[in-house]
């Protein structure tokens, strides 16, 4: 069954239950219904088919989370469109190039974006509407005229107002002229659900990539189904009848969008919140389910631990931090360190992770109630196959892996062997128990002068428990030995100071003192007493800033852009060696 079916579904026989929690203008949790949900799906629905949205027509999401998120994204799978999401912190070039290579005709977005989306206004032809969240009073209306006026002002291709208003149209004008449909067509909403097939493509999501253009990655209706199925069946024992999730992962990213559609099949309550918001709404909230990356697990380690010397008191303050009814947690999108989930176990609360792609739906494997690998990622999935190439790169086949990148056989072509298995580019090891163990990336291979291949992330995965290292990137590729560029934890590193009696304001003037570098080095001492001699490193430099996705160092998932830190700091770097 569909998930546009299941909302049709719930939403008429169940229409006053609730399926969604968000904060109003007052900062008070409005409700909206399965119901209400059906409601505005539906007239998102019609207003789309009625301009043309149906099959392999592509639309468009670029907004931050907000509550007309999961109505827009029913509302494109029920018209058998298909979504393309756009990161909200993507530059006016970045979505200029996704909304054109994917010949996406309507865009969905919102009244804060509109400055990017005016500066790339001429480079979008195949944009024939632009439906905007969030000028729902006339006081917005003017503001968009003034952000208009703004930009002409300062461009010398100025934009025609008429354009504009020819172009955009408000949400609620949406729901209106929906709504209007929905009367004179009674059903459509449900025939609409029932001409879906499994093979439609859902969705093009852009891999945000650390080199080059982003790629996109077409999945079909089958892939994302079969992840989920799969998804259920191995974690569903874990779900508690209980269902209250805190979503705050972006839905411009397949984690997110994941946790909004199993909310959607398994019948959560979600409260929409944001990442500035998550942990101080959790003991309110009271969720019983939290998925979230590292970084918020580790926030809610780093309280409980600091609150007291006693473990007793530490356990008692993650439950008060978690609002006490936590019963289902996963973390992803990077390693997790094994002393966060060790901590968490100890509450009776397993911290489950697994391994995946975009391009696999996204998941390939995952540890399990109980059959786990703290050092591992698990297992594969029931309906995953998963192999290791001679040079142990880690291949993969099955229903959920996807078919094509969209109008790029080319790289369809590499990404794919001669048998048709799936090269997911990482490099990775079984253990004698089955478990996966993620290596490194293959294509980030530092080969030294000597001839000696180093995967980089292996050696920089041990630093993830670290507790002043934040990041350390490699450096060494046609060099004798390896060097680094590391950034610290600053809360964690000032922290220190202020136990060692070290008196300095300056953060920048901080790290450079002889006490933190020694603390550095300590850890790069331990870490290297594991490795063979050419994996050692041999020297460091400690920068004073994080890296960051603004700065184009992170991907907008947080991976990172090796190529990008490598160029920016190679006169640093290449200054190690002299």
């Amino acid at each position: 069954m569909t998930e546009a079916r299941i909302l049709f579904e719930r939403g008429t026989t169940d229409p006053q239950a609730v399926r969604f929690m968000y904060e109003g203008a007052d900062s008070a949790w409005q409700t909206i219904t399965w119901g209400d949900f059906l409601g505005r799906a539906t007239q998102i629905a019609l207003y789309l088919r009625d301009i043309g949205i149906g099959p392999d027509k592509k639309v468009s999401i670029f907004a931050r989370n907000r509550i007309e998120w999961p109505f827009c994204v029913m509302a494109i799978h029920a018209c058998r469109g298909v979504l393309v999401p756009i990161y909200q912190s993507n530059t006016a070039s970045q979505t200029q190039y996704i909304l054109n290579h994917s010949d996406s005709e309507v865009l969905i977005t919102e009244s804060e974006l509109l400055p990017v989306l005016f500066r790339i206004w001429k480079e979008l032809p195949r944009l024939r509407k632009v439906i905007v969240m969030g000028i729902n009073d006339p006081g917005q209306q003017d503001q968009i005229e003034r952000q208009l006026e703004d930009f002409n002002k300062n461009t010398d291709l100025p934009i025609k107002p008429a354009d504009v208003k020819q172009r955009l149209i408000a949400i609620n004008d949406v729901y209106e002229n929906g709504e209007a449909l929905s009367r004179q067509r009674p059903g459509a909403f449900e025939r609409l659900c029932e001409a879906i097939t499994r093979d439609d493509v859902s969705s093009i999501l852009y891999t945000s990539g650390t080199t080059g253009q982003p790629k996109g990655v077409a999945l079909t209706i089958d892939n994302l189904y079969t992840n989920a199925g799969d998804w259920i069946e191995v974690l569903g024992p874990l779900i508690p009848e209980t269902r209250v999730d805190l979503l705050w992962l972006p839905m411009s990213h397949i984690f997110g969008l994941g946790e909004l559609g199993l909310g959607n099949t398994l019948g959560f309550t979600t409260y929409f919140t944001t990442p500035q918001a998550v942990l101080r709404h959790m003991p309110d909230v009271r969720p019983t389910v939290f998925m979230s990356v590292p970084a918020y697990w580790e926030k809610l380690y780093l309280d409980a631990k600091g609150f007291s010397d006693q473990r007793s008191q530490q356990l008692d303050r993650l439950h008060v931090l978690t609002g006490g009814r936590l019963r289902f947690c996963l973390s992803g999108g990077a390693g997790l360190k094994t002393q966060v989930k060790e901590f968490f176990y100890e509450t009776g609360l397993l911290i489950i992770e697994g391994y995946g792609l975009t391009e696999c739906s996204p998941t390939l494997t995952m540890n399990r109630k109980d059959d786990f690998d703290f050092d591992s990622v698990g297992k594969p999935f029931p309906n995953v196959q998963l192999k290791l190439a001679p040079d142990g790169e880690i291949l993969a086949k099955g229903a959920n892996i996807f078919r094509q990148y969209y109008k790029d056989e080319a790289a369809t072509a590499e990404t794919f062997d001669d048998e048709g298995w799936f090269k997911t580019g990482d490099l990775g090891s079984f253990t004698q128990r089955g478990f996966l163990k993620i290596l490194g990336r293959k294509k980030e291979i530092i080969v030294t002068s000597g001839g000696k291949n180093i995967s980089p992330q292996a050696i920089e995965s041990q630093f993830r428990d670290d507790p002043y290292i934040e990041h350390i990137v490699l450096y060494g590729d046609e060099r004798k030995f390896l060097t680094a560029l590391v950034t610290l934890k600053a809360f964690a590193v000032m922290a220190y100071a202020a136990t060692a009696g070290i008196v300095e304001g300056d953060y920048s003037a901080l790290i450079r003192r002889p006490e933190v570098i020694a603390l550095v080095q300590r850890s790069v001492d331990e870490v290297n007493a594991t490795l063979s001699s050419f994996e050692t490193i041999k020297r460091f430099y400690i920068h004073d800033r994080s890296l960051s996705v603004e700065e184009g160092f992170l991907t907008p998932s947080f991976k990172l852009k090796r190529r990008q830190v490598h160029e920016r700091f190679r006169d640093v770097l290449d200054g190690l060696y002299r």
